[in-house]
């Protein structure tokens, strides 16, 4: 098979732009002798109209899920006064990755982590709210940072300078910490099975537990000795509880620890083309640095009482958009599910040169199509002929990969139903649906393929609707 790229095997970044996902930036742009990344940059991916509706569709959905969940939902800013970040250490520890500028004389940074504003926000609630602000306190964000790279370490969606996290941090009392950590693994498991279809189970999932030094703490590893003991207890606590409600086996790796705090990490194994592969999943990460920068400790038992002992866990369930996009595309062999997908239904009309024939098939398939798009989806139609059908087939097949394909021939048009092909993840094929239509043959084709949504409505409460004509990618 050739790649989009030229080789032999697709890459991640061909799948993305054969799905209308992302421009790519080595291709020329017309009438230019320059290629895209000139303009933007390199690192600094830009999606395309299909990336476009898949990101407002999955952000849609992590705020919704979030909210669901107990969470605050955040929008902080893209750019900081670098005090912000000589607080909360980056500044000292970090400077090498940060974009730095000038404004007015004074010294700004753009956004490289999205935790200092979230410290910043629970810091605001606590003194304008104080008591009536209940802990576990947890927010989340889909927010953009950037950081800088080595040129020769980018590549394609894996590695950027600009990307999306899907960040929270919980702020929780010592007792429920454990009970903390396994709802983010929980939410990890429904929101990649419910979304992206993957199954995780003992025989792909295990945990890895990232442990301190203890002859290092003080040293290489900030903290009390007493803090990082009681952290890890509880990540051990939970990846007992994981292991016992779901399989998951776990492992420790002493003195693989941030230097602010112990860490659980998910991996997932994946094999590809006979080779085994890991694949780091979501993670929690316990931190002593910044919230005693910023003096939550001390905000915490001003409000709580004296006794009052707190943890900031870190937290993301998929790392960033970005970067699990790249890996999933590889994993899915470019696959989307239907929520996410850039084209979820082409229609497509067969004709067979007799004109009354093609015209009812060009008016039905034209209802199908506009109906879909009236209802909240993405839809493209085409045309073809019986002769060359395959060939369509295959092609659209092997690029755009529609969620679901509605099929109008003689047959169908002349009969009163419709063929509706949707792609099944669980089986990795597409199966057959004769589906008789009535008034609204769009609302037939909708109702015979809603259980592609199901686990959307589990997650989100409804799937998102960001309808668009999107025959061109056809």
């Amino acid at each position: 098979m050739q790649g989009a790229s030229g080789g032999n095997v697709k890459t991640h970044m061909d799948y993305a732009y054969e799905l209308d996902l992302v421009v790519k930036p080595d291709s020329r742009a017309p009438l230019f002798e320059r290629e895209y990344a000139a303009f933007t940059g390199a690192g600094v991916p830009l999606f395309s109209l299909g990336g476009g509706y898949y990101r407002y569709a999955l952000i849609d959905i992590l705020a919704r899920f979030h909210a669901r969940r107990g969470y605050f939902i955040a929008e902080t800013p893209i750019i900081a006064s670098t005090y912000l970040y000589q607080v909360s250490g980056h500044l000292d520890f970090f400077r090498q990755n940060m974009f730095l500028f000038k404004i007015e004389d004074h010294d700004f940074a753009i956004k490289p982590m999205n935790c200092p504003y979230h410290i910043l926000i629970f810091l605001s609630h606590l003194a304008r709210y104080r008591q009536k602000v209940r802990l576990p306190f947890k927010i989340f964000e889909a927010g953009r940072v950037h950081r800088y790279e080595p040129s020769g370490s980018l590549y394609g969606l894996l590695r950027v300078r600009a990307f999306t996290q899907d960040d929270a941090h919980i702020i929780t009392p010592e007792d429920k910490a454990v009970d903390s950590l396994v709802s983010v693994f929980e939410e990890m498991k429904l929101l990649l099975e419910k979304l992206f279809l993957m199954k995780l189970d003992p025989q792909n999932i295990t945990l890895r537990l990232s442990l301190s030094d203890k002859e290092k703490i003080g040293s290489e590893f900030m903290g009390t000795r007493r803090e990082w003991e009681a952290s890890e207890t509880a990540l051990e606590e939970a990846a007992k509880t994981l292991r016992d409600r779901y399989g998951f086996d776990y492992y420790k790796e002493e003195g693989e620890a941030a230097f602010y705090g112990p860490k659980i990490n998910v991996i997932m194994r994946v094999e590809e083309s006979g080779i085994e592969k890991e694949w780091q999943l979501g993670t929690a990460q316990f931190d002593f640095n910044l919230p005693r920068r910023f003096k939550v400790y001390d905000a915490v038992r001003e409000i709580y009482g004296s006794d009052t002992r707190v943890f900031i866990i870190h937290r993301a369930l998929m790392g960033s958009i970005e970067r699990f996009l790249s890996v999933y595309l590889d994993y899915a062999k470019g696959r989307m599910p239907f929520t996410l997908s850039p084209v979820q239904f082409a229609v497509v009309a067969i004709k067979v040169g007799d004109p009354s024939v093609d015209e009812k098939i060009a008016k039905l398939a034209e209802s199908v199509h506009k109906g879909l798009i009236s209802e909240g989806y993405r839809s493209g139609m085409i045309e073809t002929t019986k002769t060359s059908l395959s060939g369509e087939v295959r092609r659209i097949e092997s690029t755009i990969k529609p969620a679901v394909t509605v099929y109008v021939g003689a047959r169908e048009a002349e009969e009163g139903y419709l063929t509706v092909r949707p792609y099944i993840h669980s089986e990795k094929k597409r199966i057959s649906k004769k589906v008789s239509i009535g008034e609204n043959p769009h609302i037939d084709v909708i109702m015979a393929v809603k259980d592609l949504e199901e686990g959307i409505v589990e997650l989100a409460g409804y799937p998102p609707r960001i309808p668009g004509d999107v025959s061109h990618l056809l």
